[in-house]
Order: C-alpha cells, then structure tokens, then sequence
C-alpha cells in the first residue's frame, strides 16, 4: 500500500510539471515565494531549479541575473490585463492557485484561451522591451536599425526608439519553445503567440520633439515608442470578439478555416478550435465559477447586463449608503471644511 502512495505522488508530481506553465511567474505571491527560495542559488542554477519552464526557457532565463524579473513582469502584466478586459463578461479571466494558472480553461481550446496565450505572449514581449530602452538588460538596448529607414525630410531620427525587434524575438523564442508544432492544439497556441507579439508591433507611436529658435521647430527629432499595454489588451479583445473557428489540416500540417465561405484568418487575428462553454454555472471540469453572485449592471444590455450575465436566472438588488464629503469650503489659512453627505447605491447580484 505504501508502495502504491509513493507511486501516485510522484504520478501526480508529475504531472504538475506537464501542465506547468511560466505563467507562474506572473502570480505575485507564487513569485515572490520562489524567489525567496532560489536567491541563494548562485545565476545559471536560479532558472534550471524552476521545474515548470521548458530546458530552452531555462536556458534564455539563465543569460543574465535580471531576466527572470522581466519575465516577472511581463506574465503579471499579461494576466493582469485579461483581467481588466472581462471583468465584465461571464469568464472574467479566472486564476488559480496552480502551476498552471488559469485551470481547466486551458483544456478546451476556445477563444477564451486563445486570448489567454496571445495576451502573456505579447506580454512578455512588452516587458522585454521596455527593458531594453531602460537599460536593464545586458543584451540590448534602444532600436538604431529604425534610423535606416528615410523619413524624406519630415524629421530626423533621435532618442531612444523602442527595439521591439529583440522583444519580439525574446518572446517568440521563450514563449514558443514550449508548443508542439505536430498537432491542432500546438499550432493553435503558436498562432496565437504570434497574433500578440504582432498586436505589440502595429501599436506604435511616433514621439517627437521641436528644436530651434524660440520653439521654431526647425529640426524635429523622432523615435518610436510602444503604444500603453492597456491598448495592447483591447485590441487584442476586439480580435477576440471576431476570432476565426478553424480545425487542422493533418495532411499539411497546418490549420485552415471550416470552410471557403469562412474569412480566413491573418497571423494578427486569433483563432480557436472549439466553442466555448457558456460558464453560466459551476464547473471546474472545464474552469467555470458560474455567474452565480457576480455584480451585473441592471440598465445595460450588453454582456454586462443582467439579463445576460445572470443566464436568465434573475439577479437580487442591495441598497447600500456611502457618506462623502460635499460642499467643500477652503478659509484662510490653512484648513478645509467639509459637509457629509449620503449616497445611496443600489447594486444588482445574480441569482
């Protein structure tokens, strides 16, 4: 009997490692934890003791000391912003307390998780580059190439550009060596990785600065910088609203769309190899925690609304008072006095 227990833990260890991802890194306290236990490691053995990345990703996290914080950086970043951007919606980008983070989800390879991967993908890469214009990382720096390209007069190439070619390539080379390239769910994560590092490269800004004369502006000095990861995130939630259904092409290899009257998908958009659940209950065999209890808005009729978070099942209504201070008045010198006044809120919960 007892032989039997050591072999199912070890079963079970196991499998923990094969369903680990790197996403962990981004969970804080998970972070923080492991960082305390790999401090005394001396640099390259800090990245081969974390059980849950991929040789490859140990490798890359061994090639200088501040890596393994970017990376940090860019999954917190990543989860973060799936959380923002369906706290409204009946998935609202759940986490667990797992290796893998995001549970049983992952298992269903929808739309859902099609965001998931392209968000932390595009995540990392962010985080990389950012990096680099601050001089944190070793490797790299600021985008010179970018000064090849002729700007016909308009302006003159200057400052710090943002080098999204070495985060691109960071991120593809560490988020993708975990995939499988051979089967439909591989292919469909490497996809995805792909449509969030190019999501980071189309949003780009072009920052400039006037020189001369009395603000004349006679030379105008340009660089190129990444638009905020919060617009990252929701263009990358519109790409999710139209994401292409598609199967695989197991003769080529490759995914294609369901049929020719189908839009075929470009590598910006996100694609998907089944349909979602609708997560309007419990059920952790596919990562839903229902809708059940979750704060609706009664006068809208979106997905936030109550008719459509609540499933149908109705929704309860809470009035609850808040005291804030009004009619502020400033006398000299120096205090400010307020009156109190009560709000009342009702706020709407789903049955």
């Amino acid at each position: 009997m007892r032989r039997f227990l050591e072999k199912v833990v070890i079963v079970l260890a196991i499998l923990q490692i094969v369903h680990a991802s790197w996403w962990y890194l981004g969970v804080s306290s998970s972070y923080q934890s492991l960082v305390e236990e790999i401090k005394h490691l001396p640099g390259r053995k800090k990245c081969s003791n974390l059980a849950f990345l991929a040789p490859r990703q140990q490798e890359l996290c061994s090639l200088e000391d501040k890596i393994i914080e970017v990376i940090h950086e860019g999954a917190s970043m990543g989860i973060e912003e799936c959380q923002y951007q369906f706290q409204t919606r009946r998935w609202n980008c759940s986490t667990f307390n797992t290796t893998n983070v995001f549970g049983q989800i992952l298992k269903i390879k929808s739309r859902e998780t099609s965001y998931i991967y392209a968000i932390l993908s595009a995540g990392i890469m962010y985080s990389v580059t950012r990096a680099c214009a601050k001089g944190d990382l070793g490797h790299c720096g600021c985008d010179t190439k970018v000064r090849q390209i002729t700007t016909d007069g308009g302006f003159e190439w200057g400052g710090c550009s943002d080098n999204i070619r070495y985060g691109s390539k960071f991120s593809k080379d560490f988020v993708d060596s975990k995939e499988m390239r051979l089967n439909a769910d591989g292919l469909m994560n490497v996809w995805n990785n792909g449509a969030g590092r190019k999501t980071v490269k189309e949003e780009l800004d072009l920052i400039c600065k006037c020189h001369g004369v009395s603000g004349s502006c006679s030379v105008k000095i340009c660089w190129r910088k990444m638009k905020t990861f919060r617009a990252i995130g929701t263009t990358l939630k519109n790409r999710f609203d139209g994401a292409s259904l598609v199967k695989m092409d197991k003769r080529k290899k490759r995914l294609k769309r369901l049929s020719r009257l189908q839009k075929r998908p470009t590598k910006k958009d996100l694609v998907y190899l089944q349909e979602s659940p609708d997560f309007c209950e419990h059920n952790l065999e596919f990562g839903s925690l229902g809708t059940r209890g979750r704060q609706c808005n009664k006068t809208s009729y979106g997905l936030d609304g109550c008719r459509l978070m609540c499933c149908g099942r109705g929704y309860y209504t809470l009035v609850k008072e808040e005291k804030d201070d009004c009619d502020c008045k400033f006398y000299w010198c120096c205090r400010v006095e307020c009156k109190k006044c009560t709000n009342v809120k009702e706020l709407h919960y789903c049955n």
